[in-house]
């Protein structure tokens, strides 16, 4: 689902009646699924993060922005890419009632097309995870709950609603887990304070 272009979760529950998901004209869709929470969808974006890791267009967009860094400077090359993002996008919030995620491939070529895409956290945080695996970093995901807010899952048991997603690496020396989130950027710190539940999403 999550080869190219633009994918769109539908919204389901209270206040979402009768809403249903759209794809931007970039791409044609190739296939629709109801939105359940936020493993659903940690599950697809950690698939297209794993997926488009092995694009050429990732990769070579990795490559160009860290010619200049030193050699086996792990993290260096994970922070290229958080600063990168940080200088060729633009915060955008998903469309009312949809969850919308961007490939980490559509947000490459269209950056090296000249383009400044606009993305939000799912985006960032699905971007940064394929920039991590396609330098051969281990990455991750976090989902953040700033309320303690609950709905009913997909089994029939409370299910906690997150608001928000990060990606992160692992330096592969010290086993330290950085942060990377270019939405909160230089407020991560204070961010994290507000912070009520969180959960980690290993990737590879």
């Amino acid at each position: 689902m999550f080869g190219t272009g633009t994918h769109v979760l539908p919204l389901a529950g209270p206040g979402y009646e009768g809403a249903t998901g759209f794809w931007l004209p970039d791409q044609q869709p190739t296939s629709r699924v109801g939105y359940n929470g936020a493993p659903q969808t940690i599950a697809l974006m950690g698939k297209s993060a794993l997926g488009d890791s092995k694009d050429f267009t990732v990769r070579q967009l990795a490559e160009n922005v860290c010619q200049g860094l030193d050699s086996k400077d792990y993290v260096s090359e994970y922070l290229a890419g958080y600063y990168f993002l940080l200088q060729h996008t633009r915060y955008m919030r998903d469309p009312r009632r949809d969850e919308l995620v961007r490939s980490p491939a559509w947000i490459a070529k269209q950056i090296l097309a000249g383009f400044r895409p606009s993305i939000d956290c799912d985006d960032a945080s699905n971007f940064l995870a394929a920039w991590v695996l396609a330098v051969g970093g281990q990455a991750w995901f976090a989902t953040l709950a700033f309320a303690n807010q609950f709905a009913m899952g997909p089994n029939g048991k409370p299910q906690r609603q997150y608001s928000h997603v990060l990606a992160g690496a692992t330096d592969p020396r010290t086993a330290t887990r950085i942060i990377l989130d270019p939405v909160a950027a230089e407020k991560t710190g204070e961010m994290l304070t507000r912070v009520k539940a969180a959960r980690v999403w290993p990737i590879a």
